[in-house]
């Protein structure tokens, strides 16, 4: 991490969490983004409760949401800096973790509301980032938004969007799957059709189902 980036983030860190550091002078926290996760102002609650390097390594050590961190103390040790780099949320996996852009596991916490939801076990977590982005550009040209994908063996892969419609896409997010689903939607719109379910797994084509 670049010393130029904390510039910015020592400010930041005095606007939102001024109350907390002057209430403890000898730590000084300074993130490099704007904090969003609870886990931050968690420990800005509770780094109070050490005072040397070696207890504030070991508790920096243990939260599984820090990339990085680096601590500067004085030549006496009265005064420590605390430069922490956090991990970026990028899905919720089973409602019990994030899951970064690295494909790294930490505790989920309740933020991030907009996340898209995982269901379906680590390591079909691959082929999902493969496909993710055409999947997620074509909904979002058709104003849907995808809230959650999953993953059962006798289901296959499906998708939930914020409309509660569910997409059942098969055993496999192939090309062949991407292309019925698009002629899929675009039928459906062009002919004003809300059904609240579209079942792909069919070799002859889409079922459409309109029961709740």
């Amino acid at each position: 991490m670049k010393a130029s980036n904390y510039k910015y983030l020592i400010a930041i860190i005095f606007i939102f969490f001024g109350e907390q550091i002057a209430a403890e002078d000898r730590i000084v926290i300074n993130f490099e983004s704007p904090p969003s996760l609870n886990q931050e102002a968690k420990l800005i609650q509770n780094i109070k409760n050490y005072n040397s390097v070696q207890s504030i390594e070991n508790y920096l050590t243990q939260q599984n949401w820090i990339e990085n961190f680096l601590i500067k103390s004085s030549f006496f040790g009265k005064f420590h800096q605390i430069f922490i780099q956090s991990k970026k949320p990028k899905y919720v996996w089973k409602d019990k973790f994030y899951i970064d852009s690295q494909v790294s596991t930490f505790a989920y916490d309740g933020g991030y509301p907009d996340l898209i939801r995982l269901d379906m076990p680590l390591e079909y977590l691959t082929f999902w980032i493969k496909a993710e982005n055409q999947y997620i550009t074509l909904f979002n040209d058709l104003s849907l938004t995808i809230r959650s994908v999953g993953f059962q063996p006798a289901v296959g892969w499906y998708l939930l969007t914020s409309d509660a419609l569910r997409v059942n896409l098969g055993d496999e997010l192939s090309n062949d799957t991407y292309q019925k689903l698009s002629l899929t939607l675009k039928y459906m719109f062009e002919n004003n059709l809300t059904p609240s379910i579209i079942d792909l797994r069919y070799k002859a084509g889409a079922a459409l189902n309109y029961g709740k």
